[in-house]
């Protein structure tokens, strides 16, 4: 392999060493954006107010030159590499910026530079929502893998929410595979438009005049409890040009697509004053998935089974929030799940599903914390630690689910063999004050 190939994975580190041998940037320059962009290439934004500032100006080409003499095919030329913004544009790019951090020197953050991630959806898996109003607890049930039992368990929470009095939105945004829908719905109660629908129409500042025909009335096994379910499908009920529709969903406009999402979650709960919104994830690492785990500050729910690659996918997102120096700001909304677990030889199989989960946690979430060192409030837990996030959430593998249970007519005795344990330990992240509100 060339000396001089610098892939992906290193450019990082490349541009932190161009960034410390070059000559310090003149005081007017207060940050500089290093932005990759859907190439993979890097180029340099400042502010246009100092873009007839000649000092500026040379102290800009020559880290220009120098970026694309280090980065190669991943940089820009000079004449390229140099983007003058508004302050509407930085204060766009601002949003997902990070501080540029060079992993040759640990913790050594170079000053007034920021690094920028420009990904097709505006939305990384180091961005963390702002935390939405008082009164609505949101739940986003989130898997590396499909197969796992996503759509049964949102079914399972809404139906004994509801037998509890709580109201309910369940929000199908697998849009690429939506299922829940259509297993929690007969087609006579879909509503009209879909959550598909409203992205598109969103785009033509139509968006308002879909929200109040998008939720359907609660399943039949619901209409009897003190509470109630909402569900908001991704289709309505004439999906229409739905793949024409899905090529549109993931835009963005002058919002990231995680923020319009928030926008449109936001607009839902305010129509219908949900206690409880239950988020159905898409599965995997692509940054689509990130904007229901990472962007609309709802507690996690990470559905896991005891296989190697798992644990290997969980552990490339976990290092990353290691690496990004945001896990304190995800830790502690996170739950991990132990999915189907076993009829057979189940206490051995929870018993080896927390020690690789406690680990997960331990080396990249969890504060290190020296022996004997009593000092602040570190989140850290041992492994038999009861109601840490590594211990797991149990859904046990019943046959009468693996028969295809219809979600629109839950069978109790079947739910209860199958979640009583996980129900139980829910109940503790849900908390509700005397009026059935969520605290």
């Amino acid at each position: 392999m060339n000396a001089n190939f610098v892939s992906f994975d290193d450019m990082q580190d490349r541009v932190a060493d161009v960034l410390r041998a070059t000559e310090a940037m003149p005081g007017a320059i207060d940050r500089l954006y290093l932005v990759r962009d859907l190439f993979g290439r890097v180029r340099i934004s400042v502010s246009d107010a100092v873009e007839d500032d000649e000092s500026c100006q040379d102290a800009l080409k020559h880290f220009a030159r120098n970026l694309h003499r280090e980065l190669g095919p991943h940089g820009y030329s000079e004449e390229e590499a140099i983007l003058f913004v508004d302050e509407e544009m930085l204060e766009e790019i601002s949003e997902t910026a990070r501080p540029l951090v060079s992993s040759g020197q640990t913790g050594h953050t170079m000053s007034r530079a920021y690094w920028v991630e420009r990904l097709v959806t505006g939305q990384s898996w180091w961005s963390m929502a702002a935390q939405p109003e008082a009164g609505t607890r949101r739940f986003t049930l989130y898997s590396v893998k499909g197969g796992v039992g996503r759509s049964t368990t949102v079914a399972v929470l809404a139906w004994h929410l509801a037998r509890n009095g709580q109201r309910v939105m369940v929000v199908d945004l697998d849009l690429e595979s939506p299922g829940l829908s259509s297993a929690m719905l007969d087609a006579r109660q879909h509503p009209r438009f879909g959550i598909a629908d409203w992205f598109v129409e969103d785009l033509v500042e139509q968006g308002d005049r879909v929200v109040e025909a998008m939720t359907a009335a609660a399943p039949v096994w619901a209409q009897d409890f003190d509470g109630d379910v909402r569900v908001v499908p991704a289709y309505g009920s004439k999906p229409g040009e739905y793949l024409a529709k899905l090529g549109r969903v993931y835009m963005d406009t002058h919002e990231s697509w995680a923020m319009r999402l928030n926008r449109l979650v936001s607009r839902l709960e305010d129509a219908h004053k949900p206690s409880v919104v239950l988020l159905e994830s898409r599965s995997g690492l692509h940054d689509i998935a990130a904007a229901t785990v990472t962007g609309l500050h709802a507690q996690v729910l990470l559905f896991a089974l005891d296989s190697d690659s798992h644990w290997a996918d969980y552990t490339i997102l976990f290092r990353h929030w290691q690496e990004q120096e945001v896990a304190a700001a995800i830790r502690e909304r996170l739950s991990i799940v132990s999915a189907l677990t076993p009829e057979l030889d189940t206490e051995s199989y929870l018993r080896r599903f927390r020690e690789r989960a406690w680990n997960l946690f331990r080396d990249h979430l969890y504060d290190d914390v020296p022996p004997f060192n009593d000092d602040g409030d570190p989140f850290s837990f041992d492994l038999p630690d009861d109601d840490a996030p590594h211990d797991p959430l149990a859904i046990h593998w019943t046959r009468g689910l693996a028969a295809g249970a219809s979600l629109r007519n839950l069978e109790q005795t079947t739910v209860r063999q199958a979640y009583e344990s996980f129900l139980a330990r829910f109940d503790t992240l849900v908390a509700f004050d005397s009026n059935g509100e969520a605290r």
